[in-house]
C-alpha cells in the first residue's frame, strides 16, 4: 500500500506533470536509451520520433498521479499498457531501469521542485505501480501460456 503522506504528495505534483509530462517522458526516454541501448529494440522508434510515445506515456503518468487514491479508476489504462508490456516482452527486471530513468527525468524538469520529499514520495508511488503491471502482467502470461497448452474442444 501506498502511505498517506506519498498519495497527498504525488496529487499535489500533478499540476507540475500536466504542465511539463511530455518534457519529462521525452527526457526520461533519452536517459534511458542512452544508458540501456539494448532496450531500443522493444520501442517504436518511429513513435519517438514523432513524439506520440513520450505524449501517452505523459498522459498515464499524470493519470495516475491525479488517481493515486483511486486506483480503480485506472483499470482500463492498466490493462491496455499491460497488454501492450507483454506484446513487446517487458519483463520485471526492466522496470527498476524505466523508474530509475523517470525519477531522473524528473528532477532535471522540475529542478527545485523535486525536492527530496517529492522524489521519495515518486519512488514509493512508482514501485507500487510497478507491482501493479508486474502482476497484470504475469496473469496475461500465465494465460497466454494456458491457451497455448489447450487442447482444442470440438
Amino acid at each position: 500500500m501506498i502511505s498517506q503522506q506519498t498519495i497527498n504528495i504525488v496529487k499535489a505534483t500533478a499540476p507540475h506533470l500536466k504542465k511539463h509530462g511530455q518534457q519529462i517522458t521525452t527526457r526520461m526516454y533519452e536517459i534511458m536509451f542512452e544508458n540501456h541501448p539494448e532496450i531500443r529494440k522493444q520501442f517504436d522508434m518511429s513513435a519517438q520520433a514523432n513524439g506520440s510515445q513520450p505524449a501517452k506515456l505523459a498522459t498515464a503518468v499524470y493519470g495516475y498521479a491525479s488517481q493515486i487514491e483511486n486506483l480503480p479508476a485506472l483499470k482500463s489504462m492498466v490493462e491496455t499498457i499491460a497488454h501492450r508490456h507483454v506484446q513487446t516482452h517487458v519483463s520485471p527486471e526492466q522496470y527498476p531501469i524505466v523508474g530509475e530513468s523517470l525519477l531522473q527525468a524528473m528532477k532535471d524538469v522540475l529542478g527545485e521542485a523535486a525536492t527530496e520529499e517529492v522524489m521519495a514520495a515518486w519512488t514509493e508511488a512508482y514501485q507500487a505501480l510497478s507491482e501493479v503491471f508486474i502482476n497484470r502482467e504475469h496473469h496475461i502470461y500465465e494465460a497466454d501460456l494456458l491457451n497455448k497448452k489447450a487442447p482444442l474442444c470440438r
